[in-house]
């Protein structure tokens, strides 16, 4: 007699307490490393930089799974309280390191220095720094030919972005189907199409615009969304415990497709530089990230998820987010104020700090303004009221500095 595995229900997002999923937590922290090698260490790692690949389309496929899932229990979506936990989950930690990295600019750099710095960081603050670093390289803004303590933001401007749109699409997509009879049960039809047309028109764009303007294409939303599109359609695709599988052929998939994911993405970023990015170039990433995924996690020294799943890696995956805002701003103040890169030791004290930074970024503002329930009667009204007090303050004293 064959022996099957039980369907699970559809995934739960790994940063929701009770359902940490240990390969997304190791493919967070692969990620973090790998963009942490590429700016440190650029010419060991000289594709590192697709490690914000693999975060893009891991954010597509949490926010699908958790957006489904709402929309499978209520019907709808109710994107006031969506966004006011984005609002608590991310944009604490991110204002206080533009704000520390304000007060840094003006500590460390000299008077005539501070003006691309400001304006990088009320952009940021507002999650359009994406587009402002476009207006910079296009001469809208001023231009520098260094890099910029908080330029890193423009992954998080293109999030964030994505947050904001992705929810009224999936609306519009099960609405539309409502309204021309389409008997879609759970909206998961009506949402699949929509997966579909956004990673295909995304992609077409995406190639075109890579071949015109790389840099364009890397950092304009549009270009990108197939990365999240591709992490949506896992999230709607069923995962490996869900197929009819007898144990022994479960395991040999997994191996496969886990080892094949982690391939991709490692090799990918240990190639020469890719001059087709993010387009088609990107797909080896994105690709071995939905494998990696999709594979699930199983605790073997066969499986590239038994070393995923060691408490030091689940850790980095854990307060990735925080050293992914805090590693630039520390090494890029260094770069500015003594004109040399970090090197050797010194960006082995930047990893340090980084780590160190994230981790009590995640201790003391990530976790209490997410989980406290000193917030919670508050809800949505909070998350709001926490996101313009944050942003005030930030284009406050960014505009301050800059006419004084």
């Amino acid at each position: 007699m064959t022996e099957t595995r039980p369907a699970p229900a559809v995934p739960v997002p790994a940063d929701r307490p009770g359902g940490i999923r240990p390969e997304i937590q190791a493919l967070r922290a692969l990620a973090v490393v790998l963009v942490l090698l590429f700016h440190l260490w650029e010419t060991r790692v000289p594709s590192g930089y697709v490690g914000v690949d693999v975060f893009f389309v891991i954010s597509g496929f949490l926010i699908t799974a958790q957006l489904l899932r709402e929309i499978e229990r209520t019907g709808s979506i109710r994107l006031a309280e969506f966004w006011a936990r984005r609002i608590r989950r991310l944009l604490p930690a991110a204002f206080v390191v533009i704000l520390v990295t304000i007060l840094a600019v003006v500590i460390v750099l000299p008077r005539d220095a501070w003006a691309p710095s400001l304006i990088e960081s009320a952009a940021s603050a507002l999650y359009v720094e994406n587009w402002a670093s476009l207006l910079r390289h296009l001469g809208f803004l001023p231009w520098v030919d260094y890099p910029l303590p908080v330029e890193h933001f423009w992954t998080l401007s293109v999030e964030e972005q994505f947050y904001l749109v992705w929810p009224l699409l999936l609306l519009a997509a099960i609405g539309l189907a409502a309204r021309g009879g389409t008997q879609s049960g759970s909206g998961v039809k009506p949402v699949l199409v929509l997966v579909v047309c956004a990673l295909v028109v995304s992609f077409l764009y995406s190639a075109w615009l890579t071949a015109q303007h790389p840099l364009h294409a890397a950092r304009s939303t549009p270009s990108v969304v197939w990365e999240f599109a591709a992490g949506g359609l896992l999230a709607l695709a069923p995962g490996l415990s869900e197929l009819r599988l007898t144990a022994r052929t479960a395991a040999i998939v997994h191996h496969v497709a886990s080892w094949t994911g982690l391939i991709l993405i490692v090799g990918t970023a240990l190639a020469s530089e890719l001059l087709l990015h993010p387009a088609p170039a990107a797909v080896l990433p994105v690709v071995g990230t939905v494998l990696f995924i999709w594979a699930g996690s199983r605790r073997s020294w066969l499986s590239p998820t038994g070393y995923g799943a060691l408490p030091p890696v689940q850790f980095v995956g854990d307060v990735s987010y925080g050293i992914y805002l805090w590693h630039q701003p520390i090494y890029v103040l260094v770069l500015l104020s003594t004109g040399e890169n970090v090197r050797s030791v010194g960006a082995l004290a930047v990893v340090a700090a980084a780590i160190l930074l994230g981790w009590l970024s995640k201790r003391f503002i990530e976790d209490p303004f997410r989980t406290s329930s000193l917030w919670k009667p508050l809800g949505r009204t909070y998350g709001f009221a926490v996101g313009g007090v944050l942003l005030i303050a930030a284009i406050a004293g960014a505009g301050i500095l800059l006419v004084a």
